[in-house]
């Protein structure tokens, strides 16, 4: 048995190290019991209480765990937000233009939806896509006719395509991404050379490489492109450099190769009066072009834009109507535009006022460069002449853009008056809504 002496000893070391209070030895049996029964009570408190904390702390995990997991959740929901994004814009446009023998002189009056989106796939790549939408779009592309000899509406291997541009499909769906250090730009999308996409500017199937030159402020690119308007059937492979060069001048250069000689047919003339049914679209373009491109900002607010673009299309002089001539000799493309300021659609308030000279050399079948931009209709082969306008931001994502353009002009259409020379006019105005 333990003794009195053990038993208080016990009892003091308890006591002491519960209550932190140092206590006298006990004399007797009551005290000691008193005080086992105080320590029995205190202990079951105290595991009361322990338990309630357990209960407590198991209810706080299982919060914690349900706030990780809603954590988790939204950090997916914003990872899936962030891997998908669309924009565009809605645009409201009009037109008048005196352009000679064009069934589709002032067709732009019209409105305009574009459609873009982005899905990430992972850190290196995305796929996007472009959706359009035109109403009145150009006569010959909607048209249905019923001799498909002398009016075609569309190419027959292209059926599937032929209301593409009216009825606001998917037109255009293409990958961007990386492999190592080589940027890659792949699929059906429109593609632009230049600053004034005088050398290229059109929609293409193909593919853009480009890699940043180490040491160095340029980029090496190279591209195959095939453009994809009906009719054509050609591709365009070739070498560029661009970037900046120093702080106030930037460049872009590029060379392209055809893959059909200079007396090769570029595709076939389905749209032609007489096609017989499908004459060839003679080369006018050539087998090799080249780009010089550059922008420059000589004082403050101040912007020049070039773009000189040569080709090696053979020269040759055409029979027209009434007893003229046309020379359809120039390898030399010129487009020179001058800025003051730049629109900014996040400062309602801000504008852009632009002048632009062109020179854009007879062609058989109205192209400028290789496939260049003719910027919706407004600049034809066979025209030289400026352009004066600008652009407004009148409230945020609005941006409103007007201008005015004369040029000396050459008719190349066959409506009894080829090869006759005239002034075009144009006067065209836009309100774009982006989103």
């Amino acid at each position: 048995m333990i003794s009195k002496k053990k038993a208080t000893a016990m009892i003091l070391g308890l006591t002491m190290g519960i209550s932190g209070t140092a206590m006298a030895a006990p004399n007797d049996d009551t005290d000691i019991n008193a005080r086992i029964a105080a320590l029995e009570a205190q202990q079951q408190q105290l595991s009361k209480q322990l338990n309630a904390l357990k209960k407590e702390n198991a209810k706080l995990k299982r919060t914690e765990k349900v706030a990780n997991s809603n954590k988790a959740a939204i950090k997916n929901l914003k990872d899936a937000q962030n891997r998908i994004q669309i924009n565009g814009f809605g645009r409201l446009g009009w037109d008048n233009d005196n352009i000679n023998g064009y069934i589709n002189r002032n067709d732009f009056r019209r409105t305009y939806l574009d459609l873009e989106g982005k899905y990430k796939v992972n850190d290196r790549w995305n796929m996007n896509f472009q959706a359009e939408t035109v109403q009145h779009y150009a006569k010959y592309v909607t048209a249905q006719l019923n001799d498909p000899h002398k009016y075609p509406a569309y190419h027959p291997k292209d059926r599937d395509h032929q209301y593409d541009n009216e009825h606001g499909t998917i037109q255009r769906v293409w990958a961007e991404g990386s492999v190592g250090k080589v940027n890659l730009d792949i699929g059906r999308r429109w593609r632009g050379m230049g600053y004034n996409f005088a050398f290229f500017g059109n929609e293409s199937d193909g593919v853009v490489a480009d890699v940043k030159l180490p040491k160095s402020p340029l980029t090496a690119e190279a591209f195959y492109l095939t453009p994809t308007d009906r009719g054509y059937d050609f591709s365009v492979a070739g070498l560029g450099l661009k970037g900046r060069i120093s702080p106030k001048l930037e460049t872009r250069l590029a060379y392209g190769k055809l893959n059909v000689g200079k007396n090769e047919d570029l595709g076939v003339d389905y749209y032609g009066k007489e096609a017989a049914p499908w004459d060839g679209l003679k080369n006018s373009i050539g087998s090799h072009a080249f780009l010089i491109g550059a922008m420059y900002n000589p004082i403050k607010n101040i912007f020049l834009l070039g773009d000189y673009v040569h080709t090696n299309r053979e020269r040759k002089i055409a029979d027209a109507e009434g007893g003229r001539k046309i020379a359809f000799d120039g390898r030399d493309t010129y487009a020179v535009q001058m800025n003051y300021r730049w629109p900014d659609l996040n400062s309602p308030g801000s504008f852009q006022l632009y002048t632009r000279y062109f020179n854009y050399p007879n062609n058989e079948n109205d192209l400028v460069g290789i496939f260049g931009d003719k910027q919706d209709g407004a600049f034809h082969a066979g025209n030289r002449g400026w352009v004066f306008g600008f652009k407004y931001v009148p409230a945020k994502n609005i941006e409103w853009d007007t201008f005015y353009m004369k040029a000396n002009a050459t008719k190349l259409v066959w409506d009894g008056h080829r090869g006759e020379q005239y002034h075009h006019t144009m006067l065209r105005t836009r309100v774009d809504f982006h989103f």
